[in-house]
């Protein structure tokens, strides 16, 4: 039996990490920091957002700094960027990645299920009730919840204490290395989604790699290989 099989014998938790695993956010993500960069006269593309995508807005708006040569008071692009996010989470309809909702289903049934962002709370709680998702998950774990979030696994410690679970009874969900990092050094097993912003990152550390959540889910119902 192959050791991702074995994760299936071990597993009492899911945590789901939010923006590019359960909804399609990362366009917005990346938008919200192209916005503001404009001023400076700084074109963020795309191909150079996949360098950040997954990190914290903090850590993010210190490397822009840096690969940019821009010089801002700390914490004024970051500022910028959340208050457009809270603008279009409010007014535009946020997509979910495919099979979101039937997965947070599907583990509702038999696992415990929790919630592990980068973003802060009032944003992901935002996008949680306006997709109806607040009711799937026993606890949400945010940056605000930390000193230090991803890559740091002080977020995933957090939350599976939430839970009331021991760190090697849970799996992350995650669509970038640093959350997969985050995850790891946690002490979690963890299974990376890459989407079109994070599928070019390193993924080495994951337990397996999938397509999608679907393919996850076709997993743990054959449970296994």
């Amino acid at each position: 039996m192959c050791s991702m099989c074995l994760v299936l014998n071990m597993i009492k938790g899911i945590v789901f990490d939010l923006d590019g695993t359960l909804f399609a956010t990362e366009y917005y993500q990346w938008q919200g920091w192209v916005v503001p960069l404009k001023k400076y006269g700084v074109e963020l593309t795309k191909a150079k957002y996949f360098d950040y995508a997954g990190k914290t807005g903090g850590d993010i708006e210190k490397e822009i700094a840096r690969d940019f040569a821009l010089s801002f008071k700390e914490g004024s692009l970051l500022k910028q960027k959340e208050k457009l996010l809270e603008k279009w989470f409010s007014t535009e309809r946020i997509k979910l990645m495919p099979f979101a909702k039937e997965a947070v289903e599907y583990f509702n049934t038999n696992y415990k299920v929790g919630l592990c962002t980068g973003g802060p709370r009032d944003e992901a709680l935002l996008k949680l009730e306006r997709n109806d998702f607040l009711k799937y998950f026993e606890s949400v774990t945010t940056l605000t919840d930390v000193e230090r979030g991803k890559p740091f696994p002080d977020i995933y410690e957090k939350a599976v204490q939430r839970l009331g679970l021991n760190v090697s009874e849970c799996l992350a969900l995650e669509d970038t290395q640093y959350g997969v990092r985050s995850a790891k050094d946690a002490g979690l097993y963890c299974f990376a989604i890459p989407n079109e912003y994070s599928r070019k990152q390193d993924f080495s550390r994951a337990d397996g790699v999938f397509q999608s959540l679907e393919e996850v889910v076709a997993f743990f119902e054959e449970g296994e290989c």
